[in-house]
């Protein structure tokens, strides 16, 4: 573990000292970050003019949503997206068959090797959505609901991370797979409302086809004192068992990869 952790922070350290060298980009882009996050929070606010709540969510908690919704994209921007979005590109140019060889995971490689840094602002300023939802709908937040909005975040986060290794392990075989990120952004984004807000089958899917409902609705219900234990305890091993079955599908294709000189 300590290896990879000190891996971790060469490679990470590396892309840190390279990206901060355009420090007008850095702020340009926390700047742009900040004006979405605004412009959302307005946006949401015109469908409570007329109504003190939607489908059992009042304005302060759709922001809890709305937050959450910005800190796990924030995660797919800064982590996943720069690293599991190359999977064409090194399928392509041969790239996979030298992470390949080196003497360490090659789903550690593959996942983990690039950071953006410009986008670590985005988690950040979602917790402060987050936080400023639950400061304007003044109601006690119990130590325990923060304990299970903490497990449930981690949780939708291996969830996110488990669906996107799984699309892109499709670049295997797919060369001209370039897309495959952009059906990672879908399903995030579908996480911008809470599943209650869509209806009939759609509702349906992304609760328990594609589990979008993990990402944002659970734990900001978690937060918001409506979880139970129950629901902690099946979304946890959901991602458990998600993280388990991408893992050994990345090694399963692996052993159809025949190379970039094939």
């Amino acid at each position: 573990m300590s290896r990879y952790i000190r891996l971790l922070r060469i490679f990470w350290g590396n892309t840190l000292a390279t990206e901060l060298e355009y420090r007008a980009a850095f702020w340009a882009n926390a700047g742009l970050s900040l004006f979405w996050l605004v412009w959302a929070a307005l946006g949401a606010g015109a469908y409570f003019r007329f109504a003190p709540s939607i489908r059992g969510w009042t304005y302060d908690e759709l922001l809890v949503v709305l937050g959450i919704f910005f800190a796990i994209n924030g995660f797919r921007q800064a982590v996943i997206g720069p690293n599991l979005a190359r999977m064409t590109e090194y399928v392509r140019m041969g790239t996979l068959d030298f992470l390949l060889t080196k003497p360490v995971s090659s789903q550690f490689m593959v996942s983990l090797r690039h950071v953006g840094v410009y986008n670590w602002l985005d988690p950040l300023l979602g917790w402060g959505l987050v936080l400023f939802g639950l400061i304007r709908r003044d109601e006690p937040v119990s130590w325990t609901s923060v304990f299970a909005f903490a497990l449930l975040t981690v949780a939708g986060g291996l969830v996110l991370y488990s669906l996107a290794l799984a699309i892109q392990c499709l670049a295997v075989w797919t060369i001209g797979g370039e897309g495959l990120d952009d059906v990672v952004e879908g399903i995030v984004e579908a996480g911008r409302f809470p599943v209650q807000m869509y209806r009939g089958i759609f509702r349906t899917v992304l609760t328990f086809f594609i589990p979008v409902a993990l990402l944002t609705t659970v734990p900001a219900e978690a937060i918001l004192g409506r979880g139970s234990t129950g629901v902690l305890v099946v979304s946890c091993s959901i991602a458990a068992l998600l993280l388990f079955a991408t893992s050994r599908l990345w090694v399963w294709s692996l052993r159809h990869y025949t190379g970039a000189s094939a």
